[in-house]
Formats: structure tokens, C-alpha cells, sequence
């Protein structure tokens, strides 16, 4: 007689027991969030890493400007006019091992083409100090007179040389970086908020509102950049003092840099207010404001960093450029692109090619905020490859 039993193949899960798929999510622990997998993704993108590492190391050296330069921007060293740079060395005449120390110029005339130049002299050498007491300083409204590093009893020393009012170039670079990142950052925090804000609007409500702000931006981005930028410049007024111009400055780029921002989010809100969550939103009675800020924004949030990285460097770029034309930050304010309007001759440039040292840092924090932007795309991008 056969068992009435129906036989099942393999073994059957007691009631109360966990289920396969339980101990499997188990065993792969805890599911992450969105940030978390950024982070994770982030972390792995060697070359994202490179750029925030180097980022965070300009964004300090600007902070902490006043620690890093030996000098301050209009320190002057009158027995140094377009003195080359003085190199670190630990290998002393006699080839022996000293601590880091400079050496002196002597000035030397060719006698056929009557140049003079300046070449190093072991008859000076100069000691170099670290966390060196200098020149005070202001910093979080306290006041301090340690550098990193300096020469031995208050002797000058030049890394990167100097300019031709003898003011130490490496100061300056340093001192430089304030108002350049400052700059950039300024305009991107506020033509990302207008940006989103415009955006945000135009793509939501749509109709006659999204109309009215479309042609309003096609009529911005209808004028070619440069030339608009130099028409609004040269309105600005010469007497003004720095700090007004560099904000009016600042007023001008944001002008033109928050419509692109604008435009990409419109079709992104276009795209997210048709999804099933934002429908159902509105289904239950939820305010435009609490849909805006809950459900639409947020889903923006990885478009628009990634939009702030990238812009970041333009404006730098952009600063640099019209400083370097004499049409943007003016002096006593001192910017990367303010040091190099100094070589605009090639006399200039000839006699003192040091003096092009801010282009280093101008392409060291363009490269590093680009991949900077690059590995945050991949990152928060759910379709690149890990």
C-alpha cells in the first residue's frame, strides 16, 4: 500500500526558522544607504581620491595662509629686486650632511653684454627655521608671530623668488590662494542657489511661468561669454575700493554661470514630478513646498555637487584670466591672476620667469577639483561600473 504522503525533494523549513534569503542578507549584513554606497564608491576611485586629497591641501594652505608664508603680501626686501628662487639644500660646501639651509646671490656683470645676474654664494649662508618666530599676524582674532618656516635670525629668504618691489613671491602665491578659492567658491554657492532655485520653479510649476523664465534664459546665454564679461567689467567704477569691486566682480560671473544650472535641473524636475512617489504626494494633499523640498530637491542633490565641482575650476580659470587683463580683482588685493598681470611684458617675463609660479598652482587646483568632480560623477552614478 503506498504512503498517501505527497514525497518533496530536499528538506522542508520548519515554521519560525529563517528563510534562505534571510540568512543570506544576513551573512551579507546590513543593506547600505544611497550616501553610504557613494562613499564606498568614492573611496575605491583612485584618481577622485588624488583629488580630494590635494583639494583639502589648498583649501588649508589657504586658511592657514598666514602660518605658510613666511611674509606678509607687501613685506619688501629691498636688497632682493627680481631675485631668483633659493633652493632648500642639506649638502654643504664640503659635501657633508647639514640641516636645511639657502645660500645667497652675489651679483655677477657678463662683460660682453653688460647683464647682470645673480648666482649662489657659499659666502652667505642662511639657516632655515621651522615654526620660527616673524612678523605678527591676525587669525581667528588672535594674534601670532610663528611661521613654518623662515630664515635664521630674521634673515630673508626667498623660495620662489621675488617681484620687482622685492616682495616674496612664495608669500604671495600663498596669500593669493585666499582670494582665488574665496572667489570660487562665492560664485559657486550663488549660482547654485539661484541655479536651483530657478530651476526648480521653472520645471515644476511649468506653463506660462516656465515659459517666462525659459526666454529669459535663452536672452542670457544668447550674449558670447568674454565679451560680456569685459563689457560689464568696464563699467565697473575705478575709485571703488577692492573689497566693493571684488564683490561687484563676483556679482558679474555669477550673472552668467547660474542659467546652465537652471536649464539642466528644469528637465530633470520636468522628469521626477511624472514618478509614481511625487504623484502620490500630490494624491494625499501635500503642499508644493513640502513636494519641492522632500522628494524633488534631494533626488537633484548628487546633479547639482557634482555641478558645483566642475564650476569650481572655471571660475578660477576665469578669475585668473581677467585678472591676468588687468579687468578684474585690483590691487591692494592680491589673486593668482593679479601676481601674473605682472609679466604681461615679455621683458618682464625674460628677466624673472619665477614670477609664473602662480600658474602652478592654477593648474594643480583645476586638475584636482575636476577629479575631484570626475570621481563624485562615478560615484553617485547607479550605472557606472564599481
Amino acid at each position: 500500500m503506498s504512503d498517501p504522503t505527497p514525497q518533496m525533494s530536499g528538506a522542508v523549513t520548519p515554521p519560525g526558522a529563517p528563510s534562505d534569503h534571510a540568512m543570506n542578507a544576513e551573512k551579507e549584513g546590513p543593506s547600505l544607504s544611497y550616501w553610504q554606497l557613494v562613499r564606498r564608491r568614492f573611496r575605491s576611485n583612485r584618481w577622485g581620491m588624488a583629488g580630494l586629497i590635494v583639494s583639502l591641501l589648498i583649501l588649508l594652505t589657504a586658511i592657514f595662509a598666514p602660518f605658510i608664508a613666511p611674509y606678509s603680501v607687501e613685506t619688501k626686501d629691498r636688497n632682493a629686486i627680481y631675485s631668483p628662487p633659493q633652493t632648500i639644500r642639506f649638502i654643504d660646501e664640503d659635501g657633508r650632511l647639514h640641516g636645511p639651509f639657502v645660500l645667497g646671490f652675489e651679483e655677477v656683470m657678463d662683460p660682453n653684454t653688460f647683464e647682470i645676474t645673480f648666482e649662489p654664494s657659499y659666502a652667505q649662508v642662511i639657516p632655515l627655521e621651522f615654526f620660527a618666530e616673524g612678523a605678527e599676524y591676525q587669525f581667528l582674532g588672535m594674534t601670532f608671530d610663528t611661521h613654518l618656516i623662515a630664515g635664521a635670525d630674521g634673515q630673508f629668504v626667498h623660495l620662489l623668488g621675488t617681484d620687482g618691489l622685492g616682495r616674496d613671491v612664495f608669500s604671495r602665491m600663498v596669500y593669493g590662494a585666499r582670494v582665488t578659492l574665496l572667489m570660487g567658491f562665492l560664485v559657486m554657492a550663488a549660482a547654485c542657489v539661484i541655479g536651483t532655485l530657478v530651476g526648480v520653479t521653472s520645471g515644476y510649476f511649468g506653463g506660462r511661468t516656465d515659459t517666462v523664465i525659459q526666454r529669459m534664459i535663452e536672452f542670457i546665454k544668447s550674449f558670447p561669454d568674454l565679451p560680456l564679461y569685459l563689457a560689464l567689467v568696464a563699467v565697473l567704477p575705478r575709485n571703488a575700493d577692492p573689497i566693493t569691486t571684488f564683490i561687484m566682480f563676483a556679482a558679474i560671473i555669477v550673472l552668467l554661470q547660474w542659467a546652465n544650472l537652471a536649464r539642466e535641473l528644469r528637465g530633470k524636475v520636468i522628469a521626477i514630478r511624472s514618478v509614481e512617489f511625487v504623484r502620490s504626494a500630490v494624491a494625499v494633499g501635500a503642499s508644493d513646498r513640502r513636494i519641492i523640498l522632500r522628494h524633488i530637491v534631494p533626488n537633484m542633490s548628487s546633479h547639482i555637487i557634482v555641478w558645483a565641482t566642475y564650476v569650481l575650476p572655471e571660475v578660477i580659470l576665469l578669475e585668473s584670466f581677467l585678472s591676468f587683463l588687468g579687468v578684474g580683482i585690483q590691487q591692494p588685493l592680491v589673486s593668482w591672476g593679479v601676481m601674473l598681470n605682472a609679466v604681461r611684458d615679455f621683458q618682464s617675463l625674460a628677466a624673472a620667469p619665477w614670477l609664473l609660479s602662480p600658474v602652478a598652482m592654477i593648474i594643480l587646483s583645476v586638475l584636482a577639483f575636476n577629479a575631484l568632480g570626475d570621481g563624485m560623477r562615478d560615484a553617485m552614478d547607479p550605472y557606472s561600473n564599481d
